[in-house]
């Protein structure tokens, strides 16, 4: 924080979080004109384990998760269902390919699951949460991490 760049704060807050912001506020009245609907955000791990290195990208993720919370509470009576994944180290296939053992190892280490997360692990949390299967989970952020957080 002592060489806090300005500029990095507000970018990354204006993308990270009040792009979430303005993403919700347009599909909320739609929502409500339905009578019911489910939102998923993607927040971070980096929301929870306090990031050494870039304070103002897991600002943005725990802003996230405070966004999350608030649409639960605002809306749920009315039907919206709001919920949040919280991705750990999650590498595509190019990304599998072209990280270093070294850096694929340390993720590794990071959690406790026999391998790295993949998109599909995302893509199976939110789909869950978006399904009628989740309609009595609300304002809920799920750390999808293999394990490497472990919180309540």
């Amino acid at each position: 924080m002592s060489e806090m760049d300005a500029a990095i704060w507000r970018r990354t807050l204006e993308v990270n979080l009040i792009g979430y912001a303005h993403t919700c506020r347009t599909a909320i009245p739609l929502l409500l004109e339905s009578g019911r609907g489910a939102i998923v955000n993607t927040s971070s791990g980096a929301a929870f384990v306090g990031e050494a290195v870039r304070p103002a990208y897991a600002a943005s993720k725990a802003g996230i998760n405070a966004l999350t919370r608030h649409i639960a509470s605002r809306w749920g009576k009315e039907g919206i269902r709001c919920n949040g994944v919280s991705p750990g180290m999650v590498l595509s296939e190019t990304g599998l390919a072209t990280m270093s053992e070294e850096f694929k190892a340390a993720g590794l280490a990071g959690n406790r699951s026999t391998r790295l997360g993949r998109p599909s692990d995302l893509a199976a949390a939110a789909a869950f949460l978006l399904s009628d299967d989740a309609e009595w989970i609300n304002g809920q952020t799920w750390s999808i991490d293999g394990g490497g957080s472990l919180r309540d």
